[in-house]
């Protein structure tokens, strides 16, 4: 059954931005950008270490050119992911549309029909009745955004086409950022003052191997040959490169454009700074903010496909949440939260133990600098921190991820609650009898979606402003006690 809508020029383009969810891709380039930020801050690096102290301290080894290139490839890849989705997804989707576009066009009908009957049998609306029923189509659009390939208002291939378009343009902007890469074109000036960012191109080496590892996996999610989502792996994979891959991205590329020097897998798994052949690595402090990451994400996607269970076992899509179940994808969410908070912990420990140990108990002490090296607390703004300046630095850490902490325990604690309530009676039976609700606020597991998606969102954008403004208050203590040394 089709139910074309009937829109201009910025109509169709408002329903493509909505099919390809482009506003919500947003929390992927964040994370990006996080790693960015962190990259230009913890190695050292030999540019533009003149340009001062304070804010321009902060920035003075961070490349804009650089991070804007990582964040956009991120984000397009993400939005070509969900054009590809719509592409491949449409058989799965096509008779639950149906059957929506069905009650739709019957309510409208009826409707119309009591409308005409009130205003003696006239067949047109009022203006206030117009108006409402344009509301209801414009609100039919946001509010379900995969039905213009359903009713008629596009055909399905125009996702697929979006999916090209976008897929297409970063691998022009990739072969753009290259061509100017002084390391890899000698013709190419590097003083030239059109040419953005002071760096080289962050798509060299172990960054350009994770982007089209990653790239290549991500349109498998439900597109062939491997269908991950379909296999019951597409939650895990989703969740692994969210967050802490496009961290990890950030990480790479912003340090591969500003050194000069493609990083290895060698150097991201492996390697130390004595072993590393670019420079690059991570130690233990960093993998613990990682692991933090993916298991915070990756609480999330659970709860983002529960609602779809039901309609993924009618359709054979096997999902991992589906073949689980309601109370397992619930007990998961909550051990990925406090395996989170753990890993969080354990972060926070390695950034404040270290500065205490002369007050610690005998019995703390192993978890001193002694065995955790820290690459957080190395420098910031490539001026090292020491002293007063290292200790202004991980406290605003430790309070912006007691923020953190602060506004997820209550949204964890409406999720459960949510996700307790959406377990069948199938499934309760087996227990024996029913668990008593928390006095919580009663939430919809589909708002419960969102309010996660935006936790994750938020979180991304407030470790960004914690890491600046820990850095500029490490900084800017640093250079008052005199002694700065570049690093």
């Amino acid at each position: 059954m089709l139910d074309p809508q009937h829109h201009g020029f910025r109509g169709s383009i408002a329903s493509l931005i909505a099919l390809g969810r482009i506003p919500l891709a947003s929390e992927v380039p964040i994370w990006t950008l996080l790693g960015c930020i962190v990259s230009s801050q913890v190695f050292p690096h030999d540019v533009r270490l003149d340009a001062g102290v304070g804010i321009d301290g902060v920035f003075r080894t961070f490349d804009w050119w650089a991070a804007l290139q990582c964040m956009l490839v991120t984000w397009g890849t993400n939005v070509a992911i969900n054009f590809g989705n719509e592409y491949f997804d449409w058989d799965l989707d096509h008779p639950g549309q149906v059957e929506a576009i069905k009650r739709d066009v019957e309510a409208r009908r009826a409707r119309g029909g009591a409308a005409r009957a009130a205003a003696g049998t006239s067949p047109q609306p009022d203006g206030a009745e117009a108006s409402e029923a344009q509301k209801k189509e414009n609100e039919k659009i946001m509010g379900n955004t995969t039905r213009i390939i359903h009713d008629g208002t596009f055909p399905k291939y125009v996702s697929l086409l979006c999916c090209a378009f976008w897929q297409l343009s970063l691998v022009g902007l990739i072969l753009f950022s290259r061509s100017i890469d002084p390391a890899l074109h000698t013709a190419v000036d590097p003083g030239s003052q059109w040419r953005p960012g002071y760096g080289g191109s962050p798509f060299r080496g172990l960054a350009l191997h994770i982007g089209i590892i990653c790239t290549l996996l991500s349109h498998s999610y439900v597109g062939p040959p491997l269908r991950l989502h379909y296999n019951g792996f597409g939650e895990l994979v989703s969740a692994l490169f969210l967050s802490p891959v496009a961290f990890v991205f950030g990480l790479v590329g912003h340090y591969t454009a500003v050194s000069g020097r493609a990083a290895t897998w060698h150097d991201l798994v492996r390697a130390t700074p004595k072993t590393s052949s670019s420079g690059f690595h991570l130690d233990r402090q960093m993998w613990l903010l990682i692991g933090a990451f993916y298991t915070f994400e990756q609480a999330r996607i659970f709860v983002m496909h529960v609602n779809d269970i039901e309609a993924d076992r009618r359709g054979g899509k096997h999902t991992f949440v589906s073949r689980v179940g309601h109370t397992a994808a619930r007990n998961l969410y909550v051990c990925f939260n406090l395996a989170s908070l753990v890993l969080f912990t354990a972060f926070t420990a390695s950034l404040v133990l270290p500065l205490t140990t002369k007050t610690l108990h005998p019995a703390l002490r192993p978890f001193s600098a002694q065995r955790i090296p820290g690459m957080m607390l190395r420098a910031a703004g490539g001026i090292p921190l020491a002293g007063s300046a290292a200790r202004y630095f991980s406290i605003i850490w430790l309070v912006g991820l007691m923020v953190v902490l602060a506004y997820s325990i209550p949204i964890c604690a409406i999720t459960i609650k949510s996700l307790t309530a959406e377990i069948p009676k199938s499934e309760k039976s087996k227990k024996g009898k029913s668990e008593p609700a928390p006095r919580i606020p009663d939430v919809p597991i589909g708002k419960c979606a969102m309010l996660v998606s935006f936790q994750m969102l938020g979180t991304a954008a407030f470790l960004c402003f914690t890491s600046l403004l820990a850095s500029f208050a490490g900084t800017f203590v640093a250079t008052r006690a005199g002694g700065v040394v570049a690093i």
